[in-house]
């Protein structure tokens, strides 16, 4: 033991081939650091996560609102655990370089005592010409650590983007929206966060029909179809209920506009779930013999040149006038051109 701590001391001791082999032990100690403590997070989160409850959603259709809120949530300690994970990965990766950078001053004859106590200066110029990335740490600290969101979640970020969290960093989130695109949100940016990830969320689906169509017949239809769905387990994965028709929501001038409400399981979930209703009631409504209303355009035409002539008056005994081609109307319009 003794040997090694000499050889250590002769190293740090010796003159500028020591001061590079102290510079070269400092980034390797810093990278073994980096890479164990990664190792440890990555551990950490996927014990976490395989703790976690994880229910079908199959198995919660039915339940009330307040049941379902409390159920799901804690089905999001996954999601939690990988944002928690992402953000003390940043950190120790923050924390070892900021050391080994001090120790590699140190090592080069820097002085940074000094650099540490005026600490407070540097804090107040650094605070007054970083402002932004400030307040983007210090807000991607509060939103994780708050649960606002989590990897794998569907969010809306204050009307910037809509799309699935991949990561949540100190200084910003990268979502990559439903066309593939990737986007980088500072993290002092975000000033909303609409989470569709969190507890549960509701489809509403609008269908016009008939005037002359019986309501409480369109309510029996919508209802059938609703309960077929809801027993039909390939959609246990995304109803929490079977879809049922809601009220009437809009008078249009050729329809009455009825909607379906369904509560659903979230995080992108909302559009499939759409779709499939929407053909499910389609289906529905046409056994049942109840045609979606279609807009009506009635469409006028006339021969060019041609002027027409309105129907006579009843009663009107006088002889039947002969339509007035163009030519002769340009010939009266100008009685003193000769005509062919």
């Amino acid at each position: 033991m003794s040997d090694i701590q000499e050889f250590i001391q002769d190293i740090f001791a010796a003159g500028p081939t020591g001061v590079i082999l102290r510079v070269v032990i400092i980034l390797v100690i810093a990278f073994v650091a980096q890479w164990i403590g990664g190792r440890a997070i990555r551990r950490s989160v996927l014990a976490v996560t395989s703790r976690a409850p994880k229910r079908r959603a199959g198995q919660l259709r039915g339940a009330e609102d307040d049941e379902l809120a409390t159920t799901l949530m804690e089905d999001r300690q996954g999601q939690r655990a990988h944002a928690l994970g992402s953000l003390a990965k940043n950190a120790l990766t923050i924390i070892i370089w900021v050391i080994a950078v001090m120790m590699i001053l140190s090592t080069l004859g820097v002085n940074i005592a000094p650099i540490i106590a005026s600490g407070a200066v540097i804090s107040a110029v650094l605070g007054f010409g970083a402002q932004t990335y400030i307040a983007d740490y210090l807000n991607g600290i509060s939103m994780i650590f708050e649960d606002q969101m989590g990897i794998g979640d569907t969010v809306e970020l204050g009307g910037i983007v809509l799309g699935e969290v991949e990561e949540t960093a100190l200084r910003y989130t990268r979502i990559r929206d439903f066309w593939g695109v990737v986007w980088y949100v500072r993290n002092g940016q975000i000033q909303s966060v609409a989470n569709q990830s969190q507890g549960w969320t509701y489809s509403l689906i609008e269908i016009p029909v008939p005037y002359d169509e019986d309501l409480t017949r369109v309510q029996q239809v919508v209802d059938a179809v609703g309960q077929e769905m809801g027993e039909d387990p390939q959609y246990n994965g995304v109803l929490l209920g079977a879809p049922y028709y809601s009220n009437v929501t809009e008078l249009t001038a050729t329809s009455v506009v009825v909607r379906v409400n369904t509560k659903i399981v979230p995080n992108g979930n909302q559009w499939y779930a759409g779709r499939a209703i929407r053909q499910r009631m389609k289906e529905g409504l046409d056994a049942a013999g109840i045609r979606i209303p279609y807009d009506g355009i009635q469409v006028r035409t006339f021969q060019a040149g041609v002027q027409e002539v309105p129907p006579k008056p009843p009663g009107d005994s006088g002889g039947s006038t002969p339509q007035a081609t163009g030519e002769q109307l340009n010939a009266d319009e100008n009685p003193g051109e000769a005509r062919p």
